[in-house]
């Protein structure tokens, strides 16, 4: 039996989450509503394709 894929989803809308990377943040901003998310907020619900992507960066910057 084949696991269906798993996407982190926006707690206000529930449209899903995309990574955002700017100069000096990343950070993941709803396809929906546009809210966004600091990493460390979602940290606990993320997908391991999200997770993955996120590996990619050297370092991560909390404001």
């Amino acid at each position: 039996m084949q696991q269906a894929e798993q996407i982190i989803t926006c707690e206000k809308c529930g449209k899903k989450l995309e990574i955002v990377r700017r100069c000096r943040q990343v950070r993941l901003q709803c396809t929906g509503c546009h809210h966004e998310y600091q990493i460390h907020e979602v940290a606990s619900r993320l997908d391991p394709a999200t997770e993955a992507l996120l590996g990619q960066y050297t370092c991560i910057i909390y404001d």
